[in-house]
């Protein structure tokens, strides 16, 4: 293998990385715009992907004192040790995502139907007639909230992302979810 072909695939191997944390960094669903940070954390994560990929080869190559007659087993095994490192970085990145979409749903779920019920409750005629107190409300409605969200799905979050609307079985569960929370405000009807 000559020197200039070892050159060429090596900007190659270069050029993968660079393309891998491109597209890292793009598919990410909190990226806002590509500055000069962004940049740098795509060039970085080449860098890292690339030499650290290449390091135990180039360690094994070394022992070989960098004879180009041995390099095809240097390059090979740099090639199958950065597919996999990109492989385990993407899919460690996927799961990350994941956990803070969910997260942010299920906070968005949880600020949303407390709002709504809220709302709703305000706007209720019979509240000053019976007695029902802003603390009794805002006691119901986080009650009614927070059993919304812990009883929501991961499917029911991606439905929700997706169409921006609440489906009709969670508008259902929330109602039944009530019931049990109107102990929290002495057992009167809401």
């Amino acid at each position: 293998m000559s020197r200039q072909s070892i050159g060429i695939l090596l900007g190659i191997y270069f050029l993968a990385a660079l393309v891998f944390t491109l597209f890292r960094v793009f598919s990410n669903p909190f990226f806002a715009r590509l500055d000069g940070p962004t940049l740098g954390e795509a060039i970085g994560g080449a860098l890292l992907l690339f030499l650290g990929a290449g390091l135990l080869p180039l360690l094994r190559w070394a022992l070989d004192r960098f004879r180009p007659q041995y390099a095809w087993r240097t390059l090979a095994s740099w090639a199958f040790i950065g597919i996999a490192t990109a492989y385990f970085i993407e899919v460690g990145a996927r799961l990350e995502r994941d956990v803070q979409v969910t997260t942010l749903s299920k906070n968005l779920i949880l600020s949303d139907s407390k709002l709504s019920c809220l709302d709703s409750e305000h706007a209720s005629k019979f509240r000053t007639e019976i007695g029902i107190t802003e603390r009794h409300i805002s006691l119901y409605c986080g009650c009614v909230s927070e059993a919304l969200a812990a009883s929501t799905t991961s499917d029911e979050l991606i439905d929700i992302a997706t169409n921006g609307q609440v489906p009709k079985a969670i508008q259902e569960r929330a109602a039944e979810m009530g019931r049990p929370c109107r102990t929290l405000i002495g057992g009167t009807k809401m």
